[in-house]
């Protein structure tokens, strides 16, 4: 996994091309049995807003006016009429987290058989964990197989039973038929992304899946390697053996200059 990815500025585009390309990648594998929809679900956070700075949104809705440019909000030049006993406030400041994720649907029955995550920092931290957890649990007690991809090392993992080793990524696969086992890969910066297999409908045999594939195309698409300064060092820090493993890499690649 390239670390440079996990950064907050570029991770939601990742993320919405990374499920994108998932779904060119299984479906012509699981067609004509099953469907492969991409679904999105939304987080609200209501905090109030301690800095005064309001959030930049992006609306869902677009007021355009009659020539077809899109109506710019002016403020009005007189100043309102404000009844004596009205007081100031100001409205919470209302964030919008939108994760994509895949469905895994039997085109005989409409029931869908697996879904796939790709954990996102609000995944992982303060409410959005907490929303997250719960819908992880609506699938855990369903009859869907749940697959679990944590390519961030920032936040804490998601919760599991079991002696689970030190690593920097995760990738938990939840077979509905064997629940509350459950199989997780944990893995490091320096290794290769694990190739698992995600069950499907009883009776048929699961699909082997190879994200790497997936990963180089995001990297390729997004041309992220025209904005990466890989002379900086990724965020989180990394540990000095981490860090000294990948300067010698990207050194050896050209993406660094050699030191001095």
């Amino acid at each position: 996994m390239n670390p440079y990815l996990e950064d907050p500025d570029l991770w939601p585009g990742i993320h919405k091309t990374f499920i994108a390309g998932l779904q060119r990648l299984l479906s012509p594998q699981l067609r004509p049995d099953y469907m492969v929809r991409i679904e999105e679900r939304v987080y609200v956070s209501d905090e109030p807003n301690v800095s005064g700075q309001r959030p930049f949104r992006i609306p869902d809705v677009l007021i355009v006016d009659e020539g077809g440019a899109a109506a710019r909000a002016t403020a009005i030049a007189t100043e309102p009429q404000q009844n004596e006993d009205a007081i100031n406030v100001e409205l919470p400041s209302v964030e919008l987290e939108k994760d994509r994720y895949l469905k895994i649907i039997k085109v005989s029955n409409r029931e869908v058989v697996a879904v796939i995550e790709l954990l996102s920092p609000s995944n992982k931290t303060g409410d959005g964990r907490q929303e997250y957890l719960s819908k992880r649990a609506e699938v855990q007690y369903s009859l869907s197989h749940l697959v679990e991809i944590d390519l961030l090392r920032s936040g804490s993992p998601m919760p599991v039973v079991g002696d689970v080793p030190g690593g920097d990524y995760r990738i938990l696969i939840s077979n509905a038929r064997l629940a509350p086992d459950a199989s997780l890969y944990v893995f490091s910066l320096r290794q290769p992304i694990p190739i698992f297999v995600m069950p499907l409908a009883e009776g048929s045999e699961g699909i082997a899946i190879d994200l790497k594939p997936v990963i180089d195309e995001v990297y390729v698409l997004g041309s992220y390697d025209r904005d990466i300064d890989y002379g900086q060092d990724p965020e989180p820090p990394l540990s000095d053996p981490d860090r000294a493993w990948i300067d010698q890499l990207l050194r050896n690649q050209g993406l660094r200059k050699p030191a001095l």
